[in-house]
C-alpha cells in the first residue's frame, strides 16, 4: 500500500506528470503554498495528470473558497491544507471542496473536472465526492495535539506530516532526528490506525521517513523536482571528475 510521490516545486513544464508516472511514481503534490504556478500553469498540469492517469494532490496556500472551488474544477484529485492546527481549519476545505451532503462546492459540471462531458448530475455528484481527497498537513505543535479531532472530521482522507515547520514549532530545526519530531509522527500514525485515515509525510530526512514507515503511514512524499534536478547534477560532476 506504500506510495511513492514527490513535490512539483516551480517547474511549469505541463508534460511533467507523464515523465513522473513513467519513472514509477505514484502521485505528486503540487505546491501552490510556496510555488508561484499560475492557474494556467496548474490547470495544464493537472489535465495531463488526469490523462496519464497520474493522481495529483495540490498543496493549497489557504482555506479559501476561491482557491478550492477553481482546483476542484480544473479536476484536482485531491487537496493538502498546510498548517492544519483545528478540526474548524479543515472542515472549511471539505466544505468548498465536496458537494452536498458533505459539503457545499458549488455546481458547475461543463469543466475540465468532467472532461466536458458530465453523466446525469446526481450520479456524477456522488462519483466526484469519493474521488476528492482532502488532506490536512501537521507541522505544528497544535496540529498534533488536536490530529485526532482533524482526523475525525467528515470528509477528510488523511494527513501528511510537515516536518520542518514542525521542528521549527517545536524548537528542534536543524537537529534531523529529533526526539519530539519521532513522537509526532508515532502519535499521528496512531490517530490514523484510530480513525482508519490516511497518513504520509513530506521529507527528504531518512530517520523521519522510517519512523513514519514503521507508524504505519502509506503516502512518502520526498523531495521535489529541484532537489532531483540539483541531486542529478552533483551526481554528473562527480563522475566526470572519477573518470580516468
Amino acid at each position: 500500500m506504500n506510495k511513492c510521490g514527490i513535490m512539483l516545486s516551480e517547474i511549469a513544464f505541463s508534460n511533467m506528470p507523464v515523465l513522473l508516472k513513467n519513472a514509477g511514481l505514484d502521485y505528486f503534490i503540487l505546491d501552490c503554498e510556496h510555488g508561484g504556478f499560475d492557474y494556467s500553469d496548474i490547470s495544464r498540469t493537472i489535465m495531463t495528470a488526469r490523462l496519464c492517469g497520474l493522481p495529483v494532490i495540490v498543496r493549497l496556500p489557504n482555506n479559501d473558497r476561491k482557491d478550492i472551488i477553481k482546483l476542484m474544477d480544473m479536476g484536482a484529485d485531491g487537496v493538502l491544507l498546510p498548517m492544519t492546527n483545528t478540526a474548524e481549519d479543515i472542515k472549511k476545505v471539505v466544505e468548498y471542496a465536496k458537494y452536498q451532503p458533505i459539503g457545499m462546492r458549488g455546481i458547475s459540471t461543463m469543466r475540465a473536472h468532467t472532461f466536458y462531458n458530465p453523466p446525469p448530475i446526481n450520479e456524477y455528484l456522488t462519483q466526484a465526492n469519493a474521488r476528492t481527497k482532502v488532506f490536512a498537513q501537521a507541522e505544528t505543535v497544535e496540529g498534533v495535539a488536536n490530529i485526532q479531532e482533524i482526523l475525525s472530521v467528515e470528509g477528510v482522507e488523511g494527513v501528511f506530516i510537515g516536518p520542518n515547520d514542525m521542528s521549527a514549532d517545536y524548537g528542534c530545526l536543524g537537529n534531523n532526528n529529533a526526539p519530539e519530531i519521532l513522537s509526532a509522527i508515532e502519535k499521528i500514525g496512531e490517530a490514523c490506525k484510530d480513525t482508519g485515515k490516511i497518513g504520509g509525510i513530506i521529507t527528504g530526512n531518512r530517520t523521519y521517513l522510517s519512523k513514519a514507515k514503521q507508524s504505519g503511514l502509506q503516502y512518502f512524499c520526498k523531495g521535489s523536482e529541484l532537489n532531483a534536478i540539483a541531486e542529478y547534477c552533483k551526481k554528473i560532476t562527480k563522475e566526470i571528475e572519477e573518470l580516468v
